[in-house]
């Protein structure tokens, strides 16, 4: 059975509503019915527009932890897309719109120039391992450099507003 929720605003209310923009649990009092939903008292005043970009501090958190994941375990992913060899390019591009998405939703969807960054930071960081050696070798690492790229591109493209 689900954990019991109660209005932020109301602690003594329980509840199964919450709003669809921040997801805090809201009473019936304090829900108000927009067209995409029912949001809380101050999400409801905000403009439609006004929400995109702007992320709370647990969003935030939630973000950059998903970004750790990705620089992370984004390492074996890369390495095996370059044993695969001849599906590289479009891996990297499924790779990056998986990874952004990633970022996308553990932001509460709100998207933006941070979401962005982080996206595209956390992939490249991903792709970096591979790089580094043959950069201070020397060499341009441009079959390793364009897959990155993008990777990165997908990533941030998936976190426009």
């Amino acid at each position: 059975m689900a954990q019991t929720m109660r209005c932020y605003r109301h602690p003594d209310r329980e509840t199964r509503v919450s709003c669809a923009t921040c997801g805090r649990p809201i009473c019936t009092e304090c829900m108000h019915q927009t067209e995409v939903g029912v949001k809380c008292p101050e999400d409801a005043r905000l403009p439609r527009g006004a929400r995109a970009g702007v992320m709370k501090n647990s969003q935030v958190a939630k973000s950059f932890l998903a970004g750790a994941a990705i620089a992370i375990l984004g390492i074996p992913v890369v390495f095996a897309m370059f044993q695969i060899g001849f599906l590289t390019f479009i891996l990297s591009a499924v790779a990056g719109y998986g990874a952004g998405t990633l970022v996308h939703r553990a932001g509460g969807r709100n998207g933006g120039p941070l979401a962005m960054a982080i996206a595209g930071v956390s992939v490249f960081i991903a792709y970096a391992p591979f790089m580094v050696p043959q950069i201070l070798g020397g060499n341009f690492p441009f079959f390793i450099f364009l897959p990155a790229l993008i990777a990165v591109g997908f990533a941030v493209y998936t976190n426009r507003q």
